[in-house]
């Protein structure tokens, strides 16, 4: 994108705002696992258990942001670099951080203990055949997946780079299936998921997004996207009989024919008058929400019961967002207190590194 940063940060005011939306469904998606799993409750209905389309909004999402913030660096191999570096800033260190904190936790937790974690493979985000101690982040290993793979096309020709990162993502995913390989977090069943349609239909939405569209356009999309997210959420079970390819294709184009309309959308208005904002942060602390609320949730199950609430459903749905409410500030504080303080100085030592070399010019430090 060749945008001004101010027309950038404009264009993508909306979808800010929708991160932090499905960062809070998230969280209670996890709560509504948890009760139904511990307590066997279904909080409000089972609504927030049965349904999973959160996570293939952010693989989309991801795809879309990504593309639209470093399509201009295509055609340009040394880019790759440079891209990769400031996508490592941005992931790994509150990731490294909130997963020594939990392996501390854990150890000094009496009747835990943190042997049964990877915690290297947990650390460096890799691919691993249970969940990583930070559970949730089982997703980034999928993210510095289809980050390499777009780092390899961008050093392609600029017209071929996008098709050639659509057609990776084609191949592997149909590949796994005719040879009749499981999706899974690791092994060949991660490198031929589905998921990574979701992750190249973003771009694609982002792409066409920045070529063409108009207001009425805008509207039609997110019109569709809506409709297809209302007969997807109400008719799960059904989605989840099909194939898991089939899946994560419809939620790719729900989601990347969204975000395309409400970009469409916000780019046709003026600033001072888009109506979708992020005004409580929660879109900037997505990330910090994501990795962070786990700690909540361990916290409030081991020490609330459903018996606390007199057995009452309703009581007991109450406690529940009560601690979506406590997930999210604490996330927030996560994400103000050391997120942005943290990310701040990593930026520092990369910026300053080169300058402390004998004979380094730090013209040459990649830009973070």
């Amino acid at each position: 994108m060749t945008a001004s940063p101010s027309s950038r940060t404009q264009f993508l005011c909306g979808i800010q705002a929708l991160r932090g939306i499905f960062a809070v469904l998230v969280v209670c998606h996890h709560i509504g696992v948890r009760s139904a799993r511990l307590w066997s409750h279904d909080w409000l209905g089972g609504w927030f258990y049965h349904n999973t389309f959160r996570i293939d909004f952010f693989f989309v999402l991801s795809g879309f942001v990504l593309w639209a913030s470093h399509s201009g660096d295509a055609g340009r191999p040394a880019a790759a670099r440079s891209f990769l570096l400031r996508r490592g800033l941005r992931l790994y260190p509150l990731l490294m951080t909130m997963t020594l904190f939990k392996v501390l936790l854990i150890t000094c937790f009496p009747g835990r203990s943190s042997d049964s974690y990877q915690i290297i493979p947990s650390l460096l985000a890799f691919p691993q055949s249970s969940f990583p101690v930070i559970v949730s982040a089982w997703t980034l290993s999928f993210e510095m997946y289809f980050m390499i793979i777009l780092a390899a096309c961008l050093g392609l020709p600029a017209k071929a780079a996008l098709p050639a990162m659509v057609l990776v993502a084609g191949l592997l995913p149909v590949g796994g299936m005719l040879f009749d390989v499981h999706p899974a977090i690791h092994g060949l069943g991660f490198l031929t998921h589905p998921f990574i349609l979701e992750f190249a239909a973003g771009a694609v939405a982002a792409e066409c997004v920045r070529q063409r569209g108009s207001r009425g356009g805008g509207i039609l999309l997110c019109a569709v996207a809506i409709v297809g997210l209302v007969l997807g959420s109400t008719e799960h079970l059904r989605l989840n009989s099909i194939a898991v390819i089939w899946q994560k294709s419809i939620w790719a184009v729900i989601f990347a024919v969204g975000l395309g309309g409400m970009a469409l959308l916000e780019r046709s208005c003026r600033p001072e008058r888009w109506w979708l904002q992020d005004y409580w942060s929660l879109g900037r602390a997505s990330y910090s929400i994501f990795l962070s609320h786990g700690f909540v949730l361990m916290v409030g199950f081991a020490m609330g019961k459903p018996q606390m609430c007199g057995g009452d459903p309703f009581w007991t749905d109450v406690f529940l967002l009560l601690l979506v409410i406590l997930a999210l500030l604490f996330g927030l504080a996560v994400y103000k207190y050391w997120e942005r303080p943290l990310l701040s100085f990593c930026k520092s030592l990369v910026v300053n590194f080169p300058s402390r070399l004998a004979g380094s010019d730090s013209s040459q430090t990649p830009q973070v």
